[in-house]
């Protein structure tokens, strides 16, 4: 679902039961919404250690992000998966 729409079920449910996973991709597209689920994932996953959170991004800083989520969880695994570049023309 989009970010706003996570955000609304958040409003209602803001454990989100029955949720596994959350996957946010091209996290380097920041925004105040995109910015803002961030920190509510990082407080639900203080209550909920069994939740996964997997953000994706081609050009982010992923230790950056790996940082930020383990304050709260400890640990915090990066997987890289080496790509190339093509050129433009």
């Amino acid at each position: 679902c989009t970010t706003g729409i996570l955000l609304r079920r958040l409003q209602s449910d803001p454990l989100m039961g029955g949720v596994s996973h959350v996957i946010v991709d091209e996290v380097h597209e920041r925004d105040l919404n995109s910015d803002f689920l961030l920190i509510i994932l990082r407080d639900v996953l203080s209550q909920r250690p069994d939740l996964r959170v997997v953000t994706m991004s081609a050009t982010v800083n992923a230790q950056l992000f790996a940082d930020y989520f383990s304050q709260v969880t400890g640990v915090c695994p990066v997987v890289e998966i080496p790509g190339r570049t093509f050129p433009v023309q």
